[in-house]
């Protein structure tokens, strides 16, 4: 296959790049049509699950059992650290509603870059 052919969106047969029917099957090829992936429709539902999150909620969990905040944001992983590493006996009432609520700013800035509603 050169640069000058594609793959017939119907059939699958080599056509040629300017084609606007398929030679093969006759089925008119789309052209410009913007492809999402999977991967990038999953972060956008990540994001649009945690910009849907409360920063107040966030806050006052993350004051009263550091761990939690991040539970709450869905980020078990940094709660689990958090706990392991005691963290919420240190400096984790300061550090943990400041980063809960980043996370959630964040994510509503970034949604709202792309024009996508949370």
């Amino acid at each position: 296959m050169s640069e000058t052919e594609i793959y017939c969106s119907s059939c699958g047969k080599i056509i040629k790049s300017e084609a606007e029917i398929c030679p093969h099957c006759g089925v008119r090829q789309i052209k410009n049509v913007p492809q999402t992936s999977y991967a990038s429709d999953l972060h956008t539902y990540e994001l649009q699950k945690l910009a849907g999150k409360d920063k107040t909620t966030a806050v006052i969990l993350s004051l009263l059992i550091t761990p939690l905040g991040y539970v709450y944001v869905g980020k078990w992983g940094l709660a689990i650290i958090n706990f392991i590493t005691l963290n919420y006996l240190l400096l984790g009432f300061i550090i943990v509603p400041i980063h809960t609520c980043s996370m959630i700013s964040n994510a509503r800035k970034d949604l709202d870059t792309v024009g996508v509603a949370y």
